[in-house]
């Protein structure tokens, strides 16, 4: 891996486009964070508060069903430099591969701070996956 991002991976039992809907939309992102600001538009705002602490940032790309990024920054402890989130749904026969990606992370401590801090979250992402049903 990379020394400048974290990278998870999963593949999930569910159509892509009922994945896309937990990435991308304010609805979908609430099932597994703990509180969603998101207009899901080029520019638009994204606030997740993560237990006590507040992610703010703006989309900056989004391609459905594909797609979504988006800058990152946290509220109260600014990181000091820009960072991006981004998710990617892929097709995978019945499944879809999904990858979530946070970079311009800089040094060992923010490195392993994200990569706690997301690998917790995205255990909860796979939970609300897991509880998606066909079609």
């Amino acid at each position: 891996m990379p020394n400048d991002r974290v990278e998870l991976q999963a593949e999930i039992e569910a159509p892509r486009r009922r994945i896309f809907e937990l990435l991308a939309t304010q609805q979908g992102l609430a099932r597994w964070i703990d509180d969603v600001q998101l207009e899901p538009r080029l520019d638009g705002p994204v606030r997740l508060r993560l237990r006590d602490a507040v992610g703010i940032g703006r989309v900056i790309a989004l391609s459905p069903p594909q797609h979504i990024s988006f800058s990152w920054d946290w509220e109260a402890e600014p990181l000091g430099q820009p960072s991006v989130v981004a998710f990617d749904a892929i097709d995978h026969g019945a499944r879809t591969h999904v990858t979530l990606r946070h970079v311009g992370l800089r040094g060992a401590q923010q490195l392993d701070d994200h990569m706690a801090l997301w690998s917790y979250w995205f255990e909860r992402f796979k939970e609300a996956a897991g509880a998606l049903r066909y079609p």
